[in-house]
């Protein structure tokens, strides 16, 4: 069950970032933070309820975790602002939901 609330939570922050840099063309520049603010919001909601409540959590696997969703993350974002119009755009607005489902 908390899997299902930690999907919907991280979609949700995604999209709402997603929102805000496509509304705001001065946030198009801060891709890179963007990128980070999102891999700290899923590292925080992974390590409150996946880490956290477990006797003996694998860190090295958790830290493995969020490296790639940062690396993903920073990634997608960068693409979101290099291809900011046409069809690549609306491709990666739904490529988003693979970036959220990781």
């Amino acid at each position: 069950m908390f899997a299902v609330y930690y999907v919907g939570i991280k979609a949700a922050f995604l999209f709402s970032l997603v929102h805000a840099f496509v509304k705001f063309e001065p946030l198009q520049k801060h891709w890179l933070f963007l990128g980070l603010l999102y891999t700290a919001g899923v590292v925080m909601l992974s390590w409150v309820w996946f880490v956290a409540p477990q006797e003996a959590p694998d860190y090295r696997a958790w830290q493995i975790f969020w490296l790639k969703t940062g690396v993903i993350a920073v990634i997608y974002f960068k693409l979101l602002q290099r291809f900011d119009e046409g069809w690549m755009f609306w491709t990666l607005i739904v490529a988003g939901l693979g970036v959220v489902y990781f």
